[in-house]
């Protein structure tokens, strides 16, 4: 019995089991990138936006893009439009947009919104920020813009 028991802690030590992952797919590094005002917005704004892949429930793999803005002047400084909105993509291939949602602390609004639809292989290579009119889907001046390198 005993040979039987060091026996297996030996085949065990020697050849250590495979650990078999779920994910199939090669994991790409989280990246993030700031945003720069284009010559619509003022100075001070800008912006962050972090990507990254996530696992969802039932094994269901895609990337995260979530974007923070910062000191954008109200979205009626532009003409009609009441919110601001994400328009990310890959040029010549396909694009996401999502809404940037208010939070107000003392006075000042920080925009924020996320999208954890990306295809978990993909990445945009090009993030803006456009003002939008939330009724009619019309889009405005790009505030904030950034070109990504591969990270």
């Amino acid at each position: 019995m005993n040979k039987l028991i060091f026996s297996l802690i030996l085949v065990l030590v020697i050849f250590p089991s495979q650990t078999h992952s779920e994910n199939k797919m090669e994991e790409l590094p989280p990246c993030s990138a700031i945003l720069e005002p284009t010559k619509n917005a003022p100075k001070n704004a800008r912006g962050i936006a972090l990507i990254y892949n996530i696992e969802r429930k039932f094994n269901d793999e895609r990337t995260s893009l979530s974007v923070l803005a910062l000191h954008l002047p109200k979205p009626l400084s532009f003409g009609d439009y009441d919110g601001y909105e994400v328009l990310a993509y890959i040029p010549n291939e396909i694009s996401w947009t999502f809404p940037l949602s208010p939070v107000t602390n003392y006075r000042e609004t920080t925009w924020a919104g996320k999208l954890d639809e990306v295809s978990p292989e993909m990445r945009p290579t090009r993030i803006k920020v456009r003002t939008i009119n939330t009724t009619t889907k019309k889009t405005g001046p790009i505030v904030l813009e950034k070109i990504l390198k591969p990270c």
